[in-house]
């Protein structure tokens, strides 16, 4: 028993000028229908400058300032067991015990699992959204995370992975 098998030819395609999802229509755009601007971020360098705590506040806070001009930073809150997790990394300031970041750290590390870089991209609703981009046997993974989790992995990878900014956050 044969089945025929449609197989989907690229060239073919765009010579017929149908779409790539393979259903027949063509690649103009409906008259009137305006096209969706993408967006492509630009990040900028950022080191971590300082970890502070100013009362009457809650909570420490993380600046983040570019490296190189126009020298712009980034403010914003993190727990204060992220802050002193930072602040402990950045003065090389050793634990008795492993911390949850450390622990992230040994499990990458233990895993052949590199961190490309941890990205700050977004605010929505006054918080801020990160990344964490890993490249490890299995390939490329991208995990959605806490900019002070994305700063954390970051600064306890072998290779001190950049971290990035969106540009758009420091205005």
């Amino acid at each position: 028993m044969s089945e025929d098998v449609d197989v989907y030819d690229e060239d073919e395609a765009q010579a017929e000028g149908t779409s790539s999802a393979h259903d027949g229509a063509t690649n103009e755009a409906a008259p009137g229908a305006e096209e969706a601007e993408v967006h492509y971020p630009s990040f900028a360098v950022v080191g971590v400058a300082n970890v502070h705590m100013t009362l009457p506040d809650q909570y420490p806070s993380v600046v983040l300032a570019e490296q190189v001009l126009p020298f712009r930073s980034l403010v914003f809150p993190v727990s204060l067991a992220d802050g002193a997790a930072i602040a402990a990394v950045l003065e090389d300031r050793p634990s008795p015990r492993p911390s949850s970041q450390d622990l992230l750290g040994q499990i990458l590390a233990g895993m052949n699992i590199d961190v490309v870089a941890a990205r700050i991209t977004a605010r929505v609703n006054g918080t801020y959204l990160a990344e964490l981009d890993l490249m490890g046997p299995a390939g490329r993974l991208v995990v959605s995370c806490r900019p002070s989790d994305a700063i954390n992995a970051a600064l306890r990878s072998a290779s001190r992975a950049p971290m990035l900014v969106d540009v758009e956050l420091f205005e």
